[in-house]
């Protein structure tokens, strides 16, 4: 039973770390003019707008642009997937990939000094992983 969880589990990381890897790469591309999408440009305008009020109020730990926040995002889904495929696979760099993920979502709270209706997914996550790390440990025991 505790495979078919973690089995579960490691797919659905690896869902939402594709998703990030999808968006995040989309909104780069269309940033950077690589192509158009007016799907997007609703949303990168909100995040340039959100990256603007923070600089203002100097709420930002480590200014960042657009192209560079859309960028992080991509890389956290990269970081995700892999860690996801380990998880997958009995490999042992999946469970330190996917806490990196967390470190790396937890940053961007921590960069730009709020807390938004998003925590959730990372709260979400992060039950996800110390139940993929308990059944870790209880496997090796």
């Amino acid at each position: 039973m505790s495979r078919a969880i973690s089995i579960v589990i490691g797919v659905i990381f690896l869902l939402y770390g594709l998703l990030r890897i999808g968006v995040g790469s989309a909104m780069l591309g269309h940033e950077f003019g690589l192509f158009e999408i007016d799907a997007l440009k609703e949303p990168i305008e909100e995040v340039g707008k959100f990256i603007a009020e923070k600089l203002e109020k100097d709420k930002i730990l480590v200014p960042v642009t657009v192209g560079g926040y859309v960028g992080y995002i991509a890389l956290m889904g990269l970081v995700l997937s892999i860690g996801a495929i380990g998880s997958l696979a009995k490999k042992g760099f999946g469970l330190p990939l996917i806490a990196t993920f967390l470190l790396m979502y937890a940053a961007l709270f921590i960069n730009f000094q709020t807390i938004n209706p998003k925590i959730v997914h990372l709260e979400m996550a992060g039950v996800l992983f110390l139940i993929l790390l308990w059944i870790r440990v209880r496997e090796q025991a």
